[in-house]
């Protein structure tokens, strides 16, 4: 599972988005560190060049 850190930690800094099992995800989300993290996808006609 990913999550992004909202608190400096031993091994992230703020904003860091890191992959950890499901069990450690839940103990960071709910104890504030992190939340749960949802890559965004670009839009099909972001990603393209225009053809001009």
């Amino acid at each position: 599972m990913e999550i992004k850190y909202l608190k400096q930690m031993h091994n992230a800094n703020i904003g860091d988005v890191k992959t950890v099992t499901p069990f450690e995800a839940n103990i960071l989300i709910k104890t504030g560190v992190a939340k749960p993290h949802k890559p965004t996808r670009k839009k099909d006609n972001e990603t393209q060049p225009s053809a001009e």
